[in-house]
């Protein structure tokens, strides 16, 4: 079987994937204005913990999906 590597898909998807994160920066300022309201009411400490919850859990799913396309474009 002859295979043959084409490296153009991959500049196409790493392309996507950077765009997508400067899309995301944009959406970072974005949110519903109850939980706005709500964490505005809270002490700063607990503010900042909220914040930085939001980093870990957004780290993970974003690890769990690396890994997942990783597990499915992975050669037998």
């Amino acid at each position: 079987m002859i295979q043959t590597h084409n490296a153009r898909p991959h500049r196409w998807l790493l392309l996507a994937g950077f765009l997508l994160i400067l899309t995301a920066v944009q959406a970072h300022a974005q949110g519903c204005t109850q939980c706005l309201d709500s964490t505005r009411a809270t002490p700063p400490a607990v503010q900042a913990a909220y914040r930085h919850a939001i980093y870990l859990l957004g780290g993970v799913g974003a690890t769990l999906f690396l890994v997942g396309l990783y597990l499915l474009r992975r050669e037998p």
